[in-house]
């Protein structure tokens, strides 16, 4: 049927062009394309319509443009290739053409939307906590599941990170001290958080939100300019004395401890407050040296709860403009989204200090 528009000596060019774009995907060629139906196509031997062919070679020509439209591309010319084979290509009614996909850790087959609200493709965050003796809850494939613990703030980190994205992931908490046997022959030392697709695992907070950033470039948190990038991390590392702080607060049992608590978390806010030169520690917008920093803010509110510590307020009238960041940290809906409140916090502190961590604490309560 293509006899009037190819003359048979383009015969090789054209099962050249057809068959390009499987190659440069490196997919197996379909059968439907394999050279003797290009044959038949050329020799007038095929029921399709000229006009049909016409357009499925306009759009595999496009999906050669495609390809070279930028880092998107290849996904973005995968789903040209399967639209054009549904339109272009005439399979019986009992039959479906096939999908093509990529199947790898780095280039997930998954299609969402990454607008509306922050948060809204994460499920399961509040999910009660599995102890050893649980069983391994089901994961379908091609599914992200981020392995987590309500009150830990490392993985309030991935939970604010993938919040900010809208990435499509599955909450499972695990019990951190005691973790079940099969997760522990998943993350040999039952680090949390953990990251799990297709049976592969990486874990350490800063590992998995750097990963999505690679994987989804198109909301990136971190900078793209490698000096913006790395000026980010080192940002983060200058403000280190903050959480540093957190621990010490926690380790301190007397009021002699607790004093020296609070000259060292004075020095880590004076620093704080002479590093923050924009609305956020990202600039003008919430950057990663603001979502990893923010969960060890949070708990620091802990220390007014304290009798023995001289803050009554947090931070205190001597940082203004780190008072007024907390303030619009607050207000992000990504961080509203992870955050807890200040009571949930003291009661799961109180609880592991009473050796009973209860990590489904306010579990049916708004977080």
């Amino acid at each position: 049927m293509l006899y009037h528009v190819f003359p048979s000596a383009l015969l090789p060019l054209l099962t050249t062009v057809l068959l390009l774009p499987y190659s440069s995907f490196h997919l197996p060629y379909p059968p439907f394309l394999s050279y003797s139906t290009i044959f038949q196509m050329v020799m007038g031997r095929c029921s399709t319509s000229p006009a049909l062919c016409i357009q499925f070679l306009a759009n595999l020509a496009n999906i050669l443009v495609d390809q070279t439209a930028g880092e998107v591309g290849p996904m973005r010319s995968m789903e040209t290739l399967n639209r054009t084979m549904r339109q272009a290509i005439p399979y019986p009614a009992n039959q479906q053409p096939p999908h093509y996909t990529f199947r790898s850790f780095q280039n997930p087959p998954m299609t969402f939307h990454s607008y509306g609200p922050a948060g809204g493709n994460m499920k399961g965050l509040n999910s009660l906590i599995l102890h050893p003796g649980s069983y391994e809850p089901f994961l379908a494939p091609n599914t992200y599941r981020l392995y987590s613990m309500r009150f830990c703030p490392y993985a309030q980190r991935v939970v604010i990170y993938l919040a900010k994205k809208n990435i499509p992931v599955e909450v499972v908490n695990v019990n951190p001290d005691k973790p079940p046997n099969w997760y522990l022959a998943k993350i040999p030392k039952g680090q949390i958080p953990a990251l799990e697709y297709n049976g592969l695992t990486i874990w350490e907070s800063n590992v998995i939100n750097e990963y999505f950033d690679d994987v989804f470039p198109a909301s990136n948190v971190l900078p793209k300019d490698p000096y913006l990038k790395a000026h980010q991390k080192i940002l983060l590392e200058r403000l280190s004395s903050v959480s540093d702080s957190l621990f010490s607060f926690f380790a301190a049992t007397t009021p002699q401890e607790t004093a020296e608590v609070d000259q060292k978390l004075h020095e880590a806010l004076r620093n704080a407050e002479n590093l923050l030169t924009d609305k956020f520690f990202g600039g003008p917008v919430v950057g990663y040296a603001d979502i990893m920093l923010w969960p060890f803010v949070e708990r620091l509110e802990m220390v007014t709860l304290s009798p023995f510590s001289s803050f009554r307020y947090f931070p205190g009238q001597h940082y203004p403009k780190f008072g007024a960041y907390m303030a619009r940290m607050r207000n992000e809906p990504e961080i509203k989204f992870g955050m807890r409140s200040l009571a949930q916090h003291k009661a799961y502190v109180d609880s592991f200090d009473a050796g009973n961590p209860n990590y489904d604490y306010g579990i049916y309560q708004k977080h």
